[in-house]
């Protein structure tokens, strides 16, 4: 089946925890990545590409890319251009059998036009959902009022994925979503203070991402 990967916010880590996943399943499972929508020129679907060294046949196209690195109703509303939400929607169900990893925008009430949000997305395709957070300061709120606004629709979601550095609040932060929200936990990864390089990012996925392999039966089964 098809997953959706969503964020508390922005620049959380959906694009490093869809790296994480494609490095040490893609080819093992057979999975692609998509971003349905690409808003400014530093490609998400490059960056995964670049780190993992997968080939273009593991990476589908955009459905829409725009300059402007914004909101996609905003960035194309600049290129007068609008977001055929129907269309998208009904091609992400299409799809939703295949063993696709697929991107989202942003957090869950990113507009994708005027009043659609990605939320609306996510429940008009019917995929399963994954959770990216943060580990620091503000994450427990971000993250609870996420959880409740995916489950208002009925939208499965199937755990929680932290990623960030280590610091004082991080056990607590995690413990406290994971009791409260009463969700998954599908792991955590501590990221280092530094870029790592291709070589460091690839041996750190061998090491240190999904030890006890519980994602490829909980997400692609």
């Amino acid at each position: 089946m098809s997953i959706f990967v969503t964020g508390t916010g922005t620049d959380i880590g959906k694009t490093f925890f869809c790296s994480l996943v494609m490095a040490k399943y893609a080819e093992e499972l057979g999975l692609k990545y998509l971003k349905p929508i690409q808003t400014g020129t530093d490609s998400d679907r490059v960056k995964i590409m670049n780190l993992t060294g997968l080939n273009e046949s593991y990476f589908l196209k955009n459905y829409y890319t725009f300059e402007l690195p914004a909101s996609p109703h905003l960035a194309s509303e600049m290129e007068n251009t609008a977001v055929d939400t129907d269309e998208l929607s009904r091609h992400l169900f299409s799809i939703k059998d295949a063993k696709i990893l697929v991107e989202g925008a942003g957090g869950v009430y990113v507009p994708l036009n005027r009043y659609y949000f990605t939320v609306d997305l996510v429940e008009q395709a019917k995929i399963p959902l994954v959770l990216v957070a943060s580990t620091e300061l503000g994450t427990i709120n971000h993250t609870l009022l996420s959880i409740e606004a995916l489950r208002k629709r009925e939208i499965k979601v199937l755990g929680v994925y932290f990623i960030g550095p280590e610091n004082p609040l991080r056990s607590d932060n995690i413990r406290t979503i994971i009791e409260a929200a009463e969700i998954g936990l599908l792991g955590t990864f501590l990221l280092p203070e530094r870029k790592l390089s291709r070589k460091e990012f690839l041996d750190k996925v061998v090491n240190e991402f999904d030890p006890d392999r519980i994602l490829p039966d909980l997400l692609f089964p």
